[in-house]
């Protein structure tokens, strides 16, 4: 009955507390449409809050007294700071921001005059920041008059006098906490203040938020709402707008197309690998057997493709027949030679008489080199360093095949099994020469596509995988790249190496500056507006620039 009798006693209170302030509190905002205007810091103002060692404040001037009140904090569960505020202002419509490693920050200042405070209302305040389509809620900010303060603590205490008799589980007390705590605390507020009298309030607003891709503009607008102890809201119209133009070291990016030397040979070669399989003992080609249809295919697509064009004349073709090792050498001369008349016979059949004066055979009995390669990238071959030291040592091709079967009989049988096939290979050679060239070679030039890459993903301010491909460029287009990843000293090395113009002595400038060597960066900007006067336009752009003339 004790909790009922608080609970009870509370709603009676808040009774008390709506007829004592009368009709509604926000009711005066409505008809006057009271909202917030926007415009940008002043170069001074600017300055002066980027030198401000504290946290962000918010400065209340009431008569002639000056107050500073930092933003809302938890400790040990306890909400530290509170405030109030009445109408908003943000000073300058349009500036250009540096962009740098993809990020931009964004500032303005937020003023509150008296007409928007009360003491019985709470002002929740969010920037919107709009770039290209998209649109994001930045930090809310939150002030709220001495009186909403004291009810939403009243609430706050009556929900935790519940908690603390009846030890709710978690649906009950969600429950009781809707029904109890009328106006909950903000969460996730840069800003959560409470102020007791009105005064004129600034709040410097900053924040650092990604650059898009290719966007050259961002706007900010400011959406808000007033709420009163009477459940009475107001909505802001619609604010001014803030634009603020994004400036990178994008505008240094040498956009001039880089060209290779490209090499034309009057000779080509093209080489070409096939699988013909043979009868035991045998050297007559059957299309049926195996997969010979589909590699006598091939073979014909290649040569017919190569003979039909135009570009270039066929001086000759050379076919080479192989076998593998398994039996005698001299046998397995005899066999890969007659395998080669056996196949240059079939081609003369497909093509004609043409091609019989083109055809140089070769064989090879026992293509050796080709399973001492197969066998060095093979795990499965246990004793691998052996066989191949063997195969290296033993100069007889009968005696050497004969060692390895019975020093190594589990590799050898996998080898005969896996690797032999490769060995009974057609390798075909076709000489070609370029038609109505006189030089051996010509050297033209063609577009660096991969470098083009490179500064397309540069202008994107894909930085870290523009210099993937950059890097090994070692140009401008590098060291802005390392610039805007804050690689300052690589950046200020490499510029050091390049020609001297107003490009690169800018960019040395800025490089110094982060640096902080500011007398070197110094020398870098005038001799920079030395060789190009509108350099020192270009200089307000740049914070690192200012800091260089400061002195």
């Amino acid at each position: 009955m004790g909790t009922r009798k608080f609970i009870s006693a509370g709603i009676v209170l808040g009774s008390s507390i709506w007829l004592l302030f009368g009709c509604s509190m926000t009711g005066r905002l409505q008809r006057r449409q009271t909202t917030a205007s926007l415009s940008q810091l002043t170069r001074t103002e600017r300055q002066e809050r980027q030198q401000d060692r504290r946290p962000q404040v918010v400065q209340l001037r009431r008569d002639s007294d000056t107050f500073y009140l930092v933003p809302v904090d938890t400790l040990d569960g306890e909400r530290i700071m509170t405030l109030q505020l009445e109408e908003v202002t943000i000073i300058s419509r349009m500036r250009s921001i540096p962009e740098r490693n993809g990020h931009v920050t964004i500032d303005f200042i937020v003023t509150l005059p008296k007409s928007l405070l009360g003491q019985s209302r709470s002002v929740v305040i969010t920037p919107i920041l709009h770039k290209e389509k998209k649109a994001e809620q930045l930090e809310d900010l939150v002030i709220r008059g001495g009186r909403f303060s004291l009810l939403q603590e009243r609430d706050y205490w009556q929900y935790e006098k519940y908690c603390w008799v009846y030890d709710p589980d978690s649906v009950k007390a969600e429950q009781m906490f809707n029904r109890l705590v009328k106006f909950p605390y903000p969460e996730d507020a840069r800003l959560d203040s409470v102020v007791e009298r009105r005064g004129v309030m600034n709040y410097y607003y900053s924040q650092q938020v990604p650059a898009d891709e290719t966007a050259k503009r961002m706007t900010v607008t400011l959406q808000g709402k007033v709420v009163g102890i009477d459940d009475s809201t107001y909505a802001f119209p619609a604010s001014d707008t803030l634009s603020y133009i994004v400036s990178s070291m994008l505008s240094f990016v040498d956009t001039v197309p880089r060209y290779r030397i490209k090499i034309i040979d009057k000779y080509v070669t093209v080489t070409d690998r096939n699988y013909i399989q043979f009868m035991v003992g045998r050297t007559d080609v059957k299309e049926e057997l195996g997969e010979n249809r589909e590699q006598l295919g091939k073979i014909e697509a290649l040569m017919r493709q190569i003979l039909e064009q135009q570009e270039f004349y066929v001086d000759t073709i050379t076919l080479t027949a192989a076998s593998s090792p398994d039996g005698r050498m001299a046998l397995n001369n005899t066999l890969a030679e007659g395998r080669a008349r056996a196949l240059k016979n079939y081609l003369v059949h497909h093509f004609g008489r043409q091609i019989d004066t083109m055809l140089t055979l070769r064989w090879v009995g026992e293509d050796w080199n080709t399973l001492t390669d197969l066998i060095r990238n093979r795990k499965e071959v246990k004793h691998r360093d052996a066989i191949l030291a063997l195969i290296a040592a033993e100069k007889n091709p009968d005696r050497r095949e004969t060692e390895l079967r019975q020093r190594y009989p589990e590799d050898f049988a996998w080898i005969k099994a896996n690797l032999y096939p490769y060995l009974r290979a057609v390798n075909f050679k076709y000489d070609l020469r370029r038609v109505g060239m006189v030089k051996d070679t010509i050297h033209t030039t063609e577009v660096d596509t991969t470098y083009a890459r490179g500064v397309e993903l540069l202008q994107k301010r894909k930085y870290a995988k523009a210099l993937y491909i950059l890097n090994d460029y070692n140009d401008r287009n590098t060291a802005v790249a390392h610039l805007s990843l804050d690689h300052n000293m690589q950046a200020l090395e490499l510029l050091a190496t390049l020609p001297k113009d107003a490009v690169t002595e800018y960019l040395k400038a800025i490089a110094c500056s982060r640096l902080d060597r500011k007398a070197e960066g110094r020398k870098h900007f005038l001799e920079a507006c030395r060789l190009d006067p509108k350099m020192e336009y270009r200089a307000n752009l740049d914070p690192e620039i200012t800091e260089l003339l400061k002195r």
